[in-house]
């Protein structure tokens, strides 16, 4: 699958990606400051890898990879209403087949 290499300075690379939405976004003179955010989307969760504050003189490399594996998370987030629908599904299904 295609992803990125992501490095900021002489930190190690980060690889990301995901099959639904892989994001890499440098903000620039933004009331929060400068920063840079590598996410993505994965069903019912958002996806942090980086989410750093960015100085003048900061290097940041982005290659275009093919990944085999990708960086552990920093963040992640689920989306609770689908979690919940996803819930009752199953709940609905194991009860009409009597399994609980």
């Amino acid at each position: 699958m295609i992803g990125y290499e992501i490095a900021i300075n002489d930190q190690s690379p980060v690889v990301v990606t995901s099959p639904d939405v892989a994001s890499v976004m440098v903000h620039s003179n933004c009331s929060f400051g400068d920063s840079m955010y590598v996410g993505g989307l994965d069903t019912s969760r958002r996806i942090v890898w980086v989410d750093e504050k960015l100085k003048v003189g900061d290097r940041v490399r982005i290659k275009v990879v093919e990944v085999s594996a990708v960086s552990p998370v920093v963040k992640m987030t689920y989306d609770r209403e689908e979690l919940k629908v996803k819930y009752e599904q199953l709940k609905a299904e194991l009860e009409s087949k009597g399994l609980i």
